[in-house]
């Protein structure tokens, strides 16, 4: 895998020898959110918040034909604190697709992919879950990726592939960064993920993800981490339907028997973890969207004595149902999105609702 990436780089840095870069163009564009939450259930919070993300993005194009660009975002945090992140050099090569270098940027992973929802995908945009344990995704590091071009295969089919060399690194390094080393980990020094996307019929798109990492792993590692997803929406006329599968698996270095943490609600600690989601959203007119969704998050644990051949395992599901509306008035976007999870935060009988009206503008 290494090897194939060295050889992509090198025939990029080749073909940028002796060109120069045209004059680029700066853009800046963004969006000013406000929201209006409310909890319900075993969480009886309420809060108002406003926050804006600015994307400043440069681009141009080589003497050779290819082109670039480059773009960071300006993203407030909670507490009133901001940081430059999402940051990416994209190079294209026409047909023969793109390379970028990405950090906190650029994900694969396709967990998003059925793309149902009215404000934004079902429990990505709102759940009352502290974490739900879904999709691994190589942008968690700095990576470089390969992407195949529009056309290049057939039934729309694109692929792409990224590697992130260092897990251990961190985000948002400065230039000529060195790094943070680390000789072995239970997740390994290095991680590769797979995405493939087609749209083999009108209306219908299908795709996947695979997660892995590589590199020195612990010699006590029980369990490697590993992910996936699949994913399939079909649209037909105003409606659109979409199915989601996701299971990953963290590593587990604690022994080669044992792959159990202790089962504390609320953190990613579980062996295993499922997803299924399923929903429709229906383009009522030009102006009006609504969706509802229904998904299910398992988490197993699994218990091995250091002498015992087999183990016992323990599951939990929570299952969340999202309703959504959004109505667009010209530049600005009038949502509301109502949650109800059952057994939230991986716990029985803990129910919690929320309720969320929202404003949004995008320049």
């Amino acid at each position: 895998m290494k090897n194939i990436l060295k050889t992509i780089a090198v025939l990029v840095s080749a073909s940028l020898i002796s060109v120069s870069a045209k004059a680029g163009e700066l853009s800046v564009t963004g969006s000013a959110k406000f929201s209006y939450m409310t909890h319900g259930g075993n969480d009886t919070g309420k809060a108002m918040g406003i926050s804006n993300e600015l994307n400043f993005t440069a681009s141009g194009e080589l003497d050779n034909g290819f082109t670039w660009k480059y773009h960071t975002e300006l993203d407030p945090a909670d507490g009133g604190a901001a940081s430059n992140d999402d940051t990416a050099i994209v190079i294209g090569m026409g047909d023969m697709g793109t390379i970028g270098l990405y950090d906190a940027e650029g994900g694969l992973s396709t967990e998003l992919g059925w793309g149902i929802g009215a404000m934004g995908v079902g429990a990505d945009y709102a759940n009352t879950m502290t974490n739900i344990g879904r999709g691994f995704d190589v942008s968690a590091d700095p990576h470089v990726a390969y992407t195949t071009g529009a056309g290049m295969l057939p039934f729309g089919i694109q692929a792409s592939i990224g590697f992130a060399p260092n897990t251990n690194d961190g985000q948002s390094n400065s230039y000529k960064a060195g790094g943070a080393q680390v000789d072995n980990s239970a997740n390994g020094t290095n991680a590769t993920q797979y995405k493939i996307t087609a749209s083999p019929i009108d209306g219908l798109k299908i795709g996947g993800d695979y997660y892995e990492t590589g590199g020195n792993k612990l010699g006590t590692v029980g369990q490697e981490k590993t992910g996936g997803n699949v994913y399939a929406q079909y649209a037909v006329g105003n409606f659109k339907i979409g199915y989601t599968k996701g299971e990953l698996e963290p590593g587990k270095g604690t022994n080669k028997y044992r792959t159990n943490v202790a089962d504390t609600a609320s953190a990613l600690n579980g062996a295993a973890y499922e997803s299924d989601g399923f929903g429709i959203e229906f383009a009522v007119n030009d102006a009006l969207s609504v969706s509802i969704t229904e998904e299910d998050f398992s988490r197993t644990n699994k218990t091995m004595a250091a002498t015992a051949s087999t183990n016992s395992r323990a599951t939990v599901t929570s299952s969340q149902t999202t309703i959504m509306a959004a109505y667009n008035i010209g530049g600005a976007t009038l949502g509301l999105s109502l949650v109800d999870t059952d057994n939230s935060d991986y716990t029985a009988n803990r129910d919690e609702t929320k309720t969320i009206v929202s404003l949004a503008l995008a320049f």
